[in-house]
């Protein structure tokens, strides 16, 4: 089940209206699906992107400015216009591995439906979207990449979904009492395992990334995973697990290997007020405090108190870092009901320092909505979120080195910032 992130007073979920277009509806000549019936809905893009700099007078669909490809005429181009509207009609979550970026959508108010879109990485093409009620994505919050296996978090069904990173098949779902489900809302893998955070139920849940055997469920008390206040959060690296505590201003760390207990992290120094999103990469550990607007950095080995880093702009919401240490922070536009209050940007900080880098501000992020999420691969940073006025979501993918816009999936420029 979704909940609502509270930043103070202002209410930083998923968008409350979205609208959304039927799967079927894109699939000309498909015949309707019974309840439950197995069938998996894959569009491939009608046109693939053009490289950025692509004039675009000959965009294709996907290139910024142009979600209905160059020529608007033609059916093909109108084709891809409504399967990328509907790719990203609710984006809550991205991961990106290799070749390919993933989203997951949740029109959990609209019925509980979700699904999973994958785009290349090097253009931005959408290359399949994945549905139907065998993936039991009825609410996907979470993505993660092991392998050639794309997992799914589903916070409504209470499961994980496996998908197959070359093919978009289905491979499993693990679900069952025995996991110990519950709102799982965050999703993390390394060194074989998958860990999941539960929203509802105060565990973690460590699963084998192999098999889909479970490894075992976290709950002691000691741990404290309160993380029934804010939307869970999960980061593994180097062996160790952090979850951030929302309810007690703390962050739980973990032993990777034999799910052990090895710190709590609450002093007053480290700042922890509202720890909700959390990235680790390298020797650091970065958690986003949503009631402070800060960042506060740990590290990785010892527990030690870094830096915390209150010179962000608005609210918090994601972050993420690359394989190069530089890490990027979201804080998409938390706006009032007439779009009042400050504009999101994506900030870059130093991870030696923690100096601000770069800040990404301007189009889409003018009308994002609050939230987002936000995934890095070193080389390029993507950003999804939906806008506040048409409630259309999109991609948008920078340049990591430059913070320069590449391309925006999904819609115009110019449509995103209509008010």
């Amino acid at each position: 089940m979704r909940r609502l992130r509270m930043a103070g007073t202002v209410a930083a979920g998923a968008c409350a209206v979205a609208l959304t277009v039927s799967l079927a509806a894109c699939t000309p000549g498909r015949t309707s699906a019974g309840a439950g019936s197995p069938f998996a809905t894959i569009f491939p893009s009608t046109a693939p992107a053009q490289p950025a700099g692509t004039s675009r007078a000959h965009a294709t669909g996907v290139e910024s400015g142009h979600p209905a490809g160059g020529n608007r005429a033609g059916r093909g181009s109108v084709r891809a216009a409504r399967l990328l509207r509907e790719a990203l009609a609710d984006p809550d979550a991205i991961a990106a591995a290799g070749s390919d970026v993933w989203v997951a959508n949740s029109a959990y108010e609209d019925g509980g439906r979700g699904w999973v879109s994958e785009f290349s990485a090097a253009t931005g093409a959408l290359i399949r979207v994945i549905a139907g009620p065998r993936y039991g994505l009825t609410d996907p919050q979470a993505l993660a990449v092991d392998g050639g296996g794309i997992w799914v978090a589903d916070g409504n069904g209470g499961g994980l979904t496996e998908l197959s990173a070359a093919t978009g098949a289905l491979l499993r779902v693990a679900d069952g009492w025995r996991y110990q489900f519950a709102d799982p809302g965050a999703i993390a893998a390394a060194g074989g395992d998958l860990w999941v955070a539960n929203g509802g139920s105060n565990t973690v849940t460590e699963v084998n990334a192999a098999t889909g055997a479970l490894v075992r469920v976290i709950d002691a008390p000691r741990y404290r995973l309160s993380t029934t206040v804010y939307s869970p959060a999960i980061a593994v690296a180097d062996g160790h697990v952090w979850v951030p505590d929302g309810n007690n201003d703390s962050v739980t760390e973990i032993n990777a290997a034999s799910g052990a207990l090895i710190r709590v992290i609450s002093a007053p120094g480290y700042q922890l007020n509202g720890p909700d999103a959390i990235a680790a990469a390298g020797d650091g550990v970065w958690v986003v405090n949503v009631d402070s607007g800060s960042v506060t950095e740990i590290n990785a080995a010892t527990g030690a108190l870094v830096r915390v880093i209150s010179s962000v702009t608005n609210v918090p919401f994601a972050i993420a870092a690359d394989q190069t240490g530089v890490w990027l922070m979201t804080n998409l536009g938390v706006k009032a009901v007439d779009g009042a209050r400050p504009d999101g940007v994506v900030d870059e900080f130093s991870a030696a320092t923690g100096q601000p880098i770069a800040r990404i501000a301007g189009p889409p992020f003018r009308s994002g909505n609050p939230g987002g999420a936000i995934a890095a691969d070193g080389a390029r940073v993507w950003v999804t979120d939906t806008n506040f006025y048409s409630y259309r979501g999109w991609v948008a993918e920078f340049n990591a080195q430059t913070g320069g816009l590449v391309r925006v999936i999904g819609a115009k420029i110019g449509h995103l910032e209509q008010s």
